[in-house]
């Protein structure tokens, strides 16, 4: 996620030269996107995706495809009167990049990385948050969803048509706004980590006390671009990292929580009736437990008890 204050960007590359941008941030941050994209040595976009037409979404990338070869773009395909999304349109049509709608259940690779179009159906609301694209990007047990800036009325849809699954990461949808991420939505993700892009000291209050509760109560470890700056997320398909700054000496990997005490209380575990094992609910791989095999515990001693037995990857 690329510190570009209020607003949204977010660069994905893998170890073979692929990459793809899920927008551009306002029109003032394309030279930080850029600097973004070369530091992490992305001469080419494989897939630009632009989630929805607002400005603080798709200002920056007038500048980015000015600057970077782009293979193609996937839009929602929500028309906006704006100048911004003509300048963004009229820059397409110059460079005759091929051109697609982001649709529910359409998929594509990124090298060894599937990606695949959760949000929005063929019926687009009225609402253009709400016809945001959402992501789901899956590398091995490694998977990560980009909520754009849907609020509830769509989270709750992708609930009931049972759309989503667990993923490690969430890009928390409409910088960490009071009309997203809903309790019943965060229960069928629970993400390890969840990434809030959102301008220090921003005029919308974002993010939201409610929303910040709602993630603290979900176990997500919550990283934010007004605090932490941009937040880069590593991963090898097993095991990930986190390093926030942009300089060597702001950088924190990504740890497991403290021991819980004694009593055991005060800590959720998370384990699959398919297995004897428990986890952290933020370890790669209580995030692939199904729904309806998982279990939960209170304690650690609760789960030794039904019989289940430490992951050696989390160490709970």
């Amino acid at each position: 996620m690329i510190d570009i204050g209020q607003g949204d960007s977010i660069l994905i590359s893998t170890s073979d030269g692929h990459a793809m941008l899920v927008d551009g941030g306002p029109a003032d941050a394309s030279g930080r996107v850029l600097e973004a994209i070369r530091k992490a040595g992305v001469d080419r976009l494989d897939v630009l995706v632009s989630t929805h037409p607002h400005a603080d979404h798709i200002g920056g990338l007038a500048g980015v495809l000015d600057e970077i070869p782009v293979g193609r773009v996937i839009d929602s395909g929500r028309v906006h009167a704006s100048k911004t999304y003509e300048g963004y349109l009229e820059k397409i049509l110059a460079k005759d990049i091929p051109f697609a709608l982001g649709r529910t259940g359409s998929s594509f690779s990124l090298g060894p990385a599937m990606v695949k179009i959760l949000w929005p159906d063929e019926k687009l609301s009225d609402n253009l948050n709400d016809c945001s694209i959402v992501v789901r990007v899956i590398y091995g047990k490694f998977s990560a969803l980009l909520a754009g800036d849907i609020e509830a009325s769509t989270e709750q849809a992708l609930v009931s048509r049972k759309l989503l699954s667990p993923a490690v990461v969430l890009k928390v949808a409409h910088h960490g706004s009071g009309t997203s991420t809903t309790s019943a939505f965060l229960a069928v993700l629970r993400p390890a980590i969840a990434i809030i892009s959102a301008g220090a000291g921003n005029s919308y209050g974002h993010p939201a006390a409610s929303v910040l509760a709602r993630l603290k109560a979900s176990g997500a470890k919550v990283y934010r671009t007004d605090l932490d700056s941009t937040v880069s997320v590593k991963t090898d398909e097993e095991s990930w990292q986190v390093e926030t700054g942009q300089g060597d000496g702001n950088k924190a990997a990504a740890t497991a929580p403290a021991p819980a005490p004694a009593g055991g209380t005060g800590r959720k575990y998370y384990g699959s009736r398919n297995s004897d094992v428990f986890h952290y609910p933020w370890c790669t791989h209580a995030a692939s437990i199904k729904p309806a095999n998982l279990r939960v515990f209170a304690s650690r001693p609760e789960a030794i008890d039904k019989g289940y037995r430490p992951c050696k990857v989390c160490k709970p």
